[in-house]
């Protein structure tokens, strides 16, 4: 009996161990990939990063993108903001074999659509070319020229161009700063900046203040600064996309690339905590229509983690068409003319804390009517709307809806990924964070996990009043508790 006993026990135990470790199996099985290519990796000695995506279905085209994780964060030094921006368009002035526009007249052999962008964080420059002109000699009518990957690796590690030369395109860049702030909106996110991180680099815009814009052309010792601590292997990543071998790019990028000496580059101060809440105004010259920005603190960008997750389906809740918020201020009350994100995500994703800014433009006839109420009662609202998130979770229908955003969060990411240029900026835009090769596939993850709770709390420890500032912009005097922006912008 004790050994009848003893044998159905075991059974028992063996049948229990197998359903444990099938359930466990289960468990950590990775979950299916959602970003549809493969991502292939490689560190130089120096610190550079190497990815490569392979896209053979963009035949014969190639992105070969440089990822500088440096933007107009990395100003840290009064009087000297600008600098990413400038050096966008520097590096396009590359004496490539000390020729004057030696680099350009080159990718111009090459046939090459060659760009470049600057956000807080990041300097992305993307040449997009024919793959078979990546390695050289390339056969051009005007004889042979260097490869694309021969001609960035150049810039990157020496580049060169002539004082004057450089005068010259830093003068040029206030031209630039003047058509920026000629739009209200950019001159409002420039007034309420530096109110709201009195303490960090995000408290200037990309383009840099108008007074070190105007004096770039005497800042050569400091952009030259700005070039070495930050134009190095290790602060910058090689993002290729298209139709290529991996193993041919790694190859010709340790070619290239393997001298290229890496730095340390400094440390960006932490911001304090805010302590809102806090308002601006911008005095507009011209007569134009009111606008409104209600701006809260929001977290720095981690992809895979919950508040992230949060931070990606916002706009969605906030001002697409189905929200609430959007349908009550443009069609139930008719207050605004337009009400969205201001620079869509990029504030919002962000290396450390930044912005997430609801901006309205209200109706002019209106605003000359019934002043500045009018604009309390817009303010109102937005952040009433706002404030509902809070309790997300309480809704009718908030897991059906949030399932639907999640869904369409994901659809719209993939039609994104329509060229090698947008697949090299998205995957680049995330990797730069953490610099993971699996980062879209952790991002989405985190999204899919997302519940209506998860919203409550993020909308709790975010939207408070601590975190707020508004920014108004209208021609005339501002609201009572603002400060005060001299009046700007184009009659």
């Amino acid at each position: 009996m004790c050994q009848s006993r003893f044998r159905l026990t075991t059974t028992a135990v063996l049948l229990t161990f197998a359903a444990v470790s099938a359930a466990a199996y289960a468990v950590a099985k990775p979950a299916p990939k959602f970003f549809p290519y493969s991502v292939e990796t490689r560190t130089l000695a120096n610190g550079l990063n190497v990815v490569v995506i392979p896209t053979p279905e963009f035949r014969g085209m190639v992105t070969y993108a440089t990822a500088v994780f440096a933007g107009s964060r990395n100003e840290t030094q009064a009087g000297k903001t600008g600098l990413a921006h400038l050096f966008e368009h520097i590096m396009f002035l590359h004496e490539y074999e000390g020729q004057p526009d030696g680099y350009e007249q080159n990718m111009r052999r090459l046939g090459a659509f060659n760009n470049a962008w600057t956000d807080y964080d990041l300097t992305f420059y993307h040449p997009t070319i024919f793959t078979s002109n990546l390695a050289g000699p390339v056969q051009t009518p005007d004889g042979p020229t260097p490869g694309l990957i021969q001609l960035e690796a150049s810039r990157f590690e020496n580049l060169k161009l002539e004082r004057k030369t450089f005068q010259v395109e830093a003068g040029a860049v206030l031209g630039e700063y003047r058509r920026a702030y000629s739009d209200p909106g950019e001159k409002m996110i420039e007034k309420m900046s530096p109110v709201a991180f009195p303490h960090h680099p995000y408290g200037h815009t990309v383009i840099g203040y108008e007074k070190d814009v105007e004096n770039m052309p005497n800042a050569w010792d400091s952009a030259w600064e700005f070039y070495g601590n930050y134009y190095k292997p290790n602060n910058v990543a090689l993002v290729v996309v298209g139709d290529v071998q991996p193993k041919t790019i790694f190859a010709q990028v340790e070619k290239y690339y393997a001298d290229w000496k890496p730095s340390h580059p400094p440390q960006i101060p932490s911001e304090e905590p805010p302590n809102g809440p806090k308002k601006v105004h911008v005095n507009w010259e011209a007569d134009v229509s009111p606008r409104l920005i209600v701006g809260y603190h929001t977290p720095a960008m981690h992809p895979g983690s919950k508040e992230t997750a949060v931070t990606m389906v916002l706009p969605e809740l906030l001002v697409s068409r189905s929200a609430p918020l959007f349908q009550k201020l443009r069609y139930q009350k008719q207050t605004v003319t337009s009400f969205s994100i201001l620079d869509g995500n990029e504030l919002l994703q962000s290396t450390d804390p930044h912005l997430l800014l609801l901006d309205s433009e209200l109706i002019l006839g209106r605003f000359r009517k019934e002043g500045q109420p009018y604009v309390h009662d817009v303010e109102n609202d937005v952040i009433s709307g706002v404030d509902g998130l809070q309790h997300f979770s309480r809704q009718p229908g908030s897991a059906r809806v949030l399932k639907v955003v999640k869904s369409k969060v994901r659809n719209d990411f993939l039609a994104g990924l329509d060229s090698t240029y947008d697949i090299a900026r998205t995957f680049a835009w995330y990797y730069r964070f953490h610099r993971d090769p699996g980062v879209i596939d952790s991002l989405m993850q985190a999204i899919d996990e997302l519940t209506p709770r998860d919203i409550d709390r993020y909308a709790q420890k975010y939207f408070t009043q601590q975190g707020l500032i508004v920014t108004t912009l209208w021609h005339g005097p501002a609201p009572e508790g603002s400060s005060s922006a001299p009046a700007t912008g184009m009659k």
